[in-house]
């Protein structure tokens, strides 16, 4: 605990150090001093995972680990700062949207005053900005819920929207018209969610948006990381989950191996309502949720009902032990050596982990979503369909 908070405070120092001040060290390039400021929070980022790793089981672990990650958090946030006030200093040096791109590709600054505060200096100086692409594409992808951050989305969306509609740069503008696509995917997805009455509405603006994207912008790259192929294909990505994952579609065949090396497809179970349910181990949300899962498979005992899992874990065996520690009888895909990026959860389009559909007998999608909240609501209704229809 004292060496983390030790390396917090010495990169809190090399943080004011790297800033203009009246002293020598003012006229330090830059580059420079943008690059001392990540070195510090590469430094911490280092501190805090090996204190987390080194907590040893105890009562008091949980109370440990969280004021671990709240030292973290306000030293990486005061880094994010200093980025933003380096970009501020100059807005025309060439360093600053540099400054800026390290924070907004990092999604945990737009929940810190540095994010939206990084946003509104692209808006104001940089919408026409030949190097803004990635982060452009970075906020439109991880852009803060409207409903949980209005006003870090506001923000956000004002940066978006000014670049679709000033940046001369067709790759960058790009970033931001899919950007503004996918909004309106994400304005379907929650209606269905919410079970509200113009989804069908939705689902057609969504798909214009989209058809839209690949005919201006589809050769495009994509550039929020490596290898994230163009602008095109992620359009049609959203296409496919809006014509063949909707509710109300039958939802496409899975055949691949299990978790225990068994061959079988998720059609073998039709005839049953199916929850089909992407896990891995490596995520949190996914395990959680594990024990409401083996209590409601418990409860149902005998009904035709049964989970159809599919897991992401990039080693099977580490896939196996978890299920037998954590009594999961229910069947499960194994998504192969690629992880979450396995065939499977590409072919599903899957983006969050976990992510839930809910099949009726017939194997027509009847729920979809990423929270758990309705999963057990969901599955007792279509029961009672199947056998109000008998």
């Amino acid at each position: 605990m004292l060496s983390f908070q030790f390396v917090v405070i010495v990169s809190a120092s090399v943080i004011a150090s790297a800033l203009p001040t009246d002293s020598p060290a003012a006229e330090k390039r830059a580059d420079a001093k943008l690059a001392a400021i990540q070195k510090a929070h590469k430094d911490a980022e280092a501190a805090f995972r090996t204190a987390t790793e080194s907590l040893e089981d105890s009562v008091d672990k949980r109370e440990k680990h969280d004021a671990l990650w709240k030292a973290f958090d306000k030293a990486q946030g005061d880094q994010y700062n200093a980025a933003v006030e380096l970009a501020k200093g100059d807005p025309k040096a060439d360093d600053a949207v540099a400054a800026l791109e390290w924070v907004l590709t990092i999604p945990r600054s737009y929940y810190l005053p540095a994010g939206p505060a990084a946003m509104e200096e692209v808006a104001k100086h940089h919408t026409k900005n030949s190097k803004v692409g990635k982060l452009v594409s970075c906020v439109g992808y991880y852009t803060p819920h409207e409903k949980f951050y209005p006003k870090e989305a506001a923000t956000a969306w004002a940066m978006i929207d000014a670049v679709a509609k000033d940046n001369p740069d067709k790759t960058v503008r790009a970033q931001a018209v899919l950007a503004k696509a996918a909004k309106v995917k994400e304005m379907h997805d929650d209606a269905v969610y919410l079970e509200q009455p113009d989804t069908e509405k939705l689902a057609a603006a969504a798909e214009s948006a989209y058809e839209a994207v690949i005919q201006e912008y589809g050769d495009c790259p994509r550039l929020i990381g490596e290898k994230s192929g163009t602008v095109g294909e992620f359009a049609k990505e959203g296409l496919y989950e809006l014509r063949l994952l909707r509710v109300g579609k039958v939802a496409p065949e899975i055949e691949a191996e299990g978790v225990d090396g068994t061959k079988f497809k998720l059609s073998d179970h039709r005839g049953k309502v199916v929850a089909v349910i992407f896990w891995a181990s490596w995520c949190g949300p996914c395990m959680a949720d594990v024990p409401h899962e083996r209590e409601m498979t418990e409860r149902l005992k005998g009904k035709p009902f049964t989970i159809v899992a599919v897991n992401g874990d990039e080693k099977r065996e580490k896939a196996a032990e978890v299920m037998a520690r954590e009594k999961m009888t229910w069947p499960s895909f194994w998504n192969g050596s690629d992880g979450a990026d396995g065939p499977i959860s590409k072919a599903w389009n899957v983006r969050g982990w976990p992510t839930v559909y809910i099949l009726d007998a017939k194997g027509v999608i009847r729920f979809k979503g990423q929270r758990r909240e309705k999963l057990e609501e969901k599955v007792k209704l279509l029961l009672e369909e199947g056998e109000a229809s008998k």
